[in-house]
């Protein structure tokens, strides 16, 4: 794994590891700062045992936090997302990815943000992050 520059890290990186769930709670947590426990209480989970977040949940919680967001958009490469993005990955996994700067916020990963990844991309919703 190759780290970017400083001046490329836009936002915090947090990792899901060890536990092997709730990658969209992660996702959201990097990009806005909130507590998990915040953001967990925020979704209307289908299966009460799981923390697995589908589109319908991602883009509800978002509207929740008023955060801007268009998608989501289906995609075959990294090289067709725009801007900064949540993107849902092979494996049923959630990820940020930033565009513009060309780095990978993976949750599953121990350590981050990268400047590349070998998930293969399925769709995005791109987000404007709160201002701080």
């Amino acid at each position: 794994m190759s780290l970017p520059p400083a001046n490329r890290i836009r936002l915090p990186f947090i990792t899901q590891r060890p536990s092997d769930g709730g990658c969209g709670l992660y996702v959201l947590q990097m990009l806005t700062g909130k507590p998990f426990d915040d953001l967990a209480a925020m979704v209307e989970w289908r299966d009460k045992g799981s923390l697995h977040m589908a589109w319908a949940e991602m883009t509800k919680v978002l509207a929740d936090l008023g955060l801007p967001h268009d998608g989501p958009h289906a995609v075959n490469t990294w090289d067709d997302v725009e801007g900064l993005a949540i993107v849902h990955v092979a494996d049923d996994h959630f990820m940020l990815y930033d565009a513009d700067n060309q780095v990978f916020y993976d949750p599953w990963e121990w350590t981050g943000p990268s400047t590349q990844s070998t998930r293969l991309p399925f769709s995005y919703v791109r987000v404007t992050p709160p201002t701080k």
